[in-house]
């Protein structure tokens, strides 16, 4: 059983399930386009959440990185639910 949460929606927190050796398994990214039109074998482009507080003045400037969709996995719905996780 898959119990991996695929992207099914824009503003989606989504780590990578194996990531290769010189990605940071800890990276969080954020899903920027409406992913539903996709199959979970299509490339989708998402940014990371390092990448976009390091342009945070300039968001559109933040590299866009091309991941297979079902490569993907769900930890929260949107960025606020994501940052008061912190918190708990």
């Amino acid at each position: 059983m898959n119990n991996q949460t695929t992207p099914t929606k824009q503003g989606q927190i989504c780590k990578i399930t194996s990531p290769m050796a010189d990605e940071n398994p800890a990276e969080t990214y954020l899903i920027t386009e409406d992913v539903s039109v996709y199959s979970d074998d299509a490339t989708i482009y998402v940014v990371s959440i390092t990448e976009l507080q390091r342009n945070i003045a300039t968001p559109a400037f933040a590299v866009r990185k091309p991941i297979k969709k079902s490569d993907l996995s769900v930890i929260a719905d949107d960025l606020t639910t994501y940052v008061q996780s912190w918190n708990r």
